[in-house]
């Protein structure tokens, strides 16, 4: 890699592939945040040309804090955490935990908001402390993904999107309230109603709330024109089911489990396509062990992200999420909207 930096060397973790960049000092004690407030739009070339830049060596920043002013020393404001579909725990001032399901579970490839009307640009991940065996971040290109996939499945995903099915139970996956992040009815309809979100409240037994929504499954990136596959469709699907929870799939019919995926006109996605996008997935994998201090910065249009199971309580990864992208009309003009009919 020729990229030139003040200050610091920039190199490849992987031989066969720039993502992600690896970023280190050449001297003791560089202040990382001060380094990155000064090279700012560097940095955000060299993420939209590797997809992600590792961070490493640089002292002080195993460090929450720390963490907080290097991804707000960048010119985007940091986001909230918005429309969750899995749980983190908020650890102050728009950083939170990663994905807070059990250590001994595999979370499959993602971008973050994927299934949303809006979704950050940008996602950092810091490593302030390791786990005792496993944890990895595993991350890929999802422009290779797109690749890897058969022209029938790339067509059928691009003519028809994705239609996400979500059902709120009492005591069974994300509160709506969680999802929303309000108490206030008012407030998630009219989030439900400015992301086109059919949505259906429910006052007696225990169904709560019953949403539906129209996405793309492969967007054109707003800054490099590159087409990358970017959804959460195989996650969504009842195929994902972890083994201990696919009884669910015996008492719910598919419209009625928590969460499933269907293609936009809601025709149901095979599970051999589900299982096509996961080996895809697997085929563009690229993944390396946490160091305490790493800070990884990733473009979340260009690069998924996954968890390896793990052991040792103190992991701990923070996240952070910046420059929301909002201009989605032209998808909604694509796809239509859902509806819930009676």
């Amino acid at each position: 890699m020729t990229t030139e930096l003040p200050d610091v060397d920039v190199a490849r973790v992987f031989e066969d592939s720039a993502l992600p960049a690896l970023v280190t000092p050449r001297a003791p004690g560089t202040d990382l945040v001060a380094w990155a407030a000064a090279n700012n739009e560097a940095v955000r070339d060299l993420v939209l040309s590797a997809g992600g830049v590792l961070f490493r060596g640089f002292e002080g920043t195993a460090d929450v804090e720390v963490f907080r002013k290097f991804c707000a020393s960048f010119p985007h404001p940091l986001l909230d955490y918005t429309e969750q579909s899995s749980p983190r725990d908020p650890l102050g001032d728009q950083v939170y935990t990663s994905t807070t399901y059990p250590a001994d579970q595999y979370i499959p490839f993602h971008n973050a908001n994927s299934f949303g009307h809006e979704f950050p640009l940008n996602i950092w991940f810091s490593c302030i402390r390791t786990a005792t065996k496993g944890g990895r971040t595993p991350i890929a290109d999802t422009r290779r993904v797109l690749a890897a996939l058969s022209d029938d499945t790339r067509e059928q995903f691009e003519s028809k999107g994705i239609l996400y099915v979500r059902n709120y139970y009492d005591g069974m996956g994300v509160p709506w309230q969680e999802t929303f992040d309000t108490d206030s009815r008012e407030e998630a309809e009219k989030f439900m109603r400015d992301g086109r979100i059919a949505f259906r409240w429910h006052s007696e037994g225990p169904l709560i709330l019953e949403t539906r929504q129209v996405r793309h499954a492969i967007l054109e990136h707003p800054k490099t024109g590159d087409k990358v596959w970017f959804n959460q469709g195989h996650l969504f699907h009842k195929a994902s089911l972890d083994e201990r929870i696919r009884p669910l799939t015996r008492q719910f019919n598919d419209w009625q489990l928590p969460r499933n995926a269907f293609f936009g006109d809601g025709t149901p996605i095979p599970d051999e396509t589900v299982q096509e996008i996961f080996d895809a997935y697997t085929e563009a994998e690229l993944s390396f062990d946490w160091q305490a201090g790493d800070y990884l910065m990733l473009d979340n249009l260009l690069t998924s992200h996954a968890r390896t199971p793990f052991e040792g309580s103190q992991r701990l990864i923070s996240v952070a999420f910046s420059e929301m992208f909002t201009d989605y009309e032209p998808q909604f003009a694509k796809y239509g909207v859902a509806s819930l009919t009676a």
